[in-house]
């Protein structure tokens, strides 16, 4: 009887963790406020322009070795990051693909694209026609959060 509740307490607290975890951009987690979050990188990356009304910031840096502008969006009513959009300036798919399976690990192909599942969110990879590749990161909580403030 002992290790059945043990067990069942191991698997609750689990699942409580694994709710809990919030997608890595760069070393930095996507949680809590838009102020914590662009405080913590504006250590490393320059802020190019906060765009209020609109719900998001862009900042500029290298971005796993390669030049990139990136937006960082949150919520409206939390003000809760939910989504880094980076674009990544002159580069091959590619050998930013290259790039994202050093660090994330192989990829699944997706239409126009490429996901990595991660522990607390998804990233995307996909490149419009014509156009430079765009690289998404979702955070599971923060979607959530966005998604109840609609």
């Amino acid at each position: 009887m002992k290790k059945i509740l043990l067990f069942a307490c191991s698997a609750l607290m689990a699942v409580g963790i694994r709710a809990q975890q919030h997608l890595d951009f760069m070393g930095y987690p996507m949680q809590g406020s838009i102020t914590d979050f662009t405080e913590a990188i504006r250590q490393r990356f320059p802020l190019q322009k906060k765009v209020g009304g609109d719900y998001y910031y862009i900042f500029r840096g290298s971005v796993y070795g390669h030049d990139s502008y990136f937006k960082v969006e949150y919520t409206r009513k939390s003000r809760t990051v939910y989504k880094i959009t980076v674009t990544p300036k002159q580069i091959d798919q590619n050998a930013l693909v290259d790039s994202l399976v050093c660090h994330y690990g192989n990829a699944l192909e997706v239409q126009g694209g490429y996901r990595w599942n991660r522990p607390g969110g998804t990233i995307f990879l996909y490149t419009p026609e014509g156009y430079d590749p765009v690289l998404m990161y979702f955070d599971e909580q923060g979607v959530k959060q966005f998604r109840e403030n609609k």
